[in-house]
Formats: structure tokens, C-alpha cells, sequence
């Protein structure tokens, strides 16, 4: 794979090329950004230029000893340290410091890539801040984080950072429907759920489990706006049989609520993120008021917000709920 195979992240792209094109390559890099949003596929494409013997920059050969051993996965002169549980401890930084001082072997480099870099321990960026200082002149370090501020300032200043941005809504589902065997999943509703992340993108596309849970939810919000309150309480079973999912489930209602809000405004269902449920969003927006339906999204945020403090579950679903009832 090369950089043809990346979405967006033109202007990285672009200057990662350039680097090696023009022999500049830096000694120390961090690709940052959200999870899932490719900064290990970048990494790896990367780190297979840099050890071709015939990159131009552009593309590898995928046939020189480097380029053959790279994608067996045993090129000597690449090593990937993961965090072990849940952090990236010291002794995994003097392994690598110990390796770094052999000379390549087939390439004119070596390429170490540190993945979820963020969950080093301190102790361990103090202790790749050495390397950092006087690094081999053949070594080019990597660092992927989805925090970057927790990385110390030591390492940041010495390192060349990119920052990942969001994919479009447009660049997501044309990944999805060039990549991915779609058949009747939710192509509008996953790229707009996906918030411009490949990766998220991907899992909700495999997750049949995903789109019942998001058929069930709208079937509630229907149910919801028919019933009498006292009816809230035999609702609030389907929240409870979702618990484990419940953030996916309030997320969900929003975006269903804001369907109905482009319906209620535009009278038309042509920019909808439900796009495969047309007909219900057409036939329920009769139903609320823009008043309510922004009183209602406000009601969820809300909820949402005091889930992810931790309060009690039952008695804030069940708040949510009885505002979604009021008239």
C-alpha cells in the first residue's frame, strides 16, 4: 500500500513525499490526531518508503530485500513497540535504545514506530528523550498519540508533529462504498455517525449488531412520541437492555431529532443522515414542534452529559424521558 490509499491528509501526504524525495527526512515524528483516524496506516506507509531502496517518495518498489521483508513483517530494520496492558513502560524504551545503536542491516535506515505514544509512562519519555537528543544518524523515530498535550514539551520540540484532521462526510462514504460490501447497511447514516474517522467508520459498517440497535432506537422514538406518560417507565426497559450501548443510543436520537428538524425547515428529505428511513421522517415530523425538537435534543445532551459524570442511570434516562413527554 502506498499513499494512494489514504484518504484526504493531502497537505501530510504531500510533505511526507517531498521529504524523502528530497533526502530531508527528520529524525523524529508524531502523527497526531483522533483514534481511528489513520495515523498507523500512515505510519506504516511511510516507514515502507523510508526503507525501499528505490523510493522516489511517491511509491516503493515492493520488490528490493527491504521492501520483500517488510511485508513478511520481519525487515530487521523496523521495529513497532504497542503498548503492553495499558501503558508503554521504560524497559520497552531501552530495548528499542538498545537495538537503535546496531547499524541498519538492508536499508540506509532504521524505523521504529511507537503506537498510543500517549500511554508512555513519564519515566519512559524521559528516557526517549535521550535518544531524541542524539539520535543515530540512520534512525527515524515515529510516534502516533490521539493525546498529543500528554506527550512532555521535551519530546514535542524535538519531533516533526502532524496533526490528522477529520475526513469530510463525502471523503467517508466514498471510502465506504469503494471499500466495503455495503449491501443494506446505512451508508449516509454511517459516514455521518462515523464524525470524519475512517476507522469508526469501518466498525459500524461490519457491525450488524450497530444497525439493530439503531432500527430499535428509532422505533422507540416513535413509540415515544405516541405514549401517555405513564408509559415512560415501560420504555425505559429498552435503555436499560442497552445500557452497555447507551452513549450509541442517545446519539442516535439526536441525529434522528435533527432529521426532523431539516424536514420541519426544508420540507425535504434530500440532506437527511437517516436517509434509509425517508418515509418515517417524513410521516413523524407532523408530529413535533422545532420547539420541541430542539427541547428535546437539549433533554438527551443533558442526560448524555450526566452519564458520562457517572450519575445515577435509571433516574437520569428516566428524567430525560418524562421531559420528552412534556408537551
Amino acid at each position: 500500500m502506498d499513499f494512494s490509499g489514504i484518504v484526504g491528509q493531502k497537505e501530510i501526504v504531500d510533505s511526507l513525499r517531498n521529504s524523502i524525495a528530497s533526502g530531508r527526512v527528520g529524525h523524529a515524528y508524531i502523527f497526531s490526531g483522533p483514534k481511528g483516524i489513520g495515523k498507523k496506516t500512515m505510519a506504516r506507509i511511510f516507514t515502507g518508503l523510508l526503507l525501499c531502496e528505490k523510493s522516489d517518495g511517491a511509491e516503493r518498489c515492493g520488490e528490493c530485500p527491504p521492501c520483500l521483508l517488510f511485508d513478511s513483517g520481519s525487515n530487521p530494520d523496523f521495529k513497532e513497540i504497542n503498548p503492553a496492558d495499558s501503558s508503554i513502560g521504560v524497559d520497552d524504551i531501552r530495548d528499542m535504545q538498545s537495538d537503535i545503536i546496531i547499524r541498519p542491516l538492508y536499508s540506509n535506515r532504521k524505523v521504529y514506530l511507537i503506537t498510543d505514544a500517549d500511554r508512555m509512562t513519564v519515566q519512559a519519555q524521559n528516557c526517549l528523550l535521550k535518544t531524541l537528543e542524539e539520535p543515530p544518524s540512520y534512525a527515524v523515530i515515529i510516534l502516533t498519540s490521539s493525546n498529543y498535550d500528554v506527550l512532555l514539551e521535551t519530546i514535542r520540540s524535538r519531533a516533526v508533529n502532524y496533526n490528522f484532521k477529520k475526513n469530510s462526510f463525502e471523503e467517508v462514504k466514498e471510502f465506504l462504498k469503494t471499500n466495503i460490501k455495503l449491501e443494506d447497511k446505512p451508508i449516509d447514516f454511517i459516514a455521518s455517525y462515523a464524525d470524519g474517522i475512517i476507522g469508526t467508520a469501518l466498525k459500524l459498517a461490519a457491525s450488524d449488531e450497530f444497525t439493530g440497535i439503531r432500527d430499535k432506537t428509532i422505533d422507540m422514538i416513535i413509540k415515544l412520541s405516541d405514549s401517555k406518560l405513564a408509559s415512560v417507565f415501560d420504555i425505559y426497559k429498552f435503555f436499560d437492555e442497552n445500557k452497555s450501548y447507551i452513549e450509541t443510543v442517545l446519539d442516535i436520537m439526536v441525529l434522528f431529532y435533527r432529521d426532523l428538524i431539516m424536514v420541519k425547515k426544508e420540507q425535504s428529505g434530500h440532506i437527511l443522515i437517516n436517509s434509509d428511513k425517508k418515509d418515517i421522517i417524513l410521516n413523524s415530523a407532523r408530529r413535533f414542534s422545532l420547539r420541541k425538537l430542539l427541547s428535546n435534543i437539549e433533554a438527551v445532551e443533558t442526560a448524555n452529559k450526566y452519564l458520562r459524570q457517572n450519575a445515577n442511570f435509571q433516574l437520569t434516562i428516566e428524567v430525560m424521558l418524562m421531559k420528552i413527554q412534556e408537551e
